[in-house]
């Protein structure tokens, strides 16, 4: 599950970080560039929790 949550954070975070680049490239809604951080804080908790996780499956 550990794993799994970390790879899931890192795609989500290079897909919402290209969409949150192309914000500045081109004309693109203010609401995008806002749920694009939004995601990514998202998969950074994912990328967290994953790491948390680990930490206490290797405690035991």
């Amino acid at each position: 599950m550990d794993r799994f949550l970390f790879i899931f954070g890192i795609i989500v975070f290079f897909i919402s970080f290209i969409f949150f680049v192309m914000n500045f490239f081109s004309d693109f809604d203010s609401t995008l560039m806002v749920g694009s951080v939004l995601v990514m804080l998202n998969a950074s908790i994912a990328i967290g929790v994953s790491e948390i996780l680990m930490k206490v499956k290797n405690l035991n």
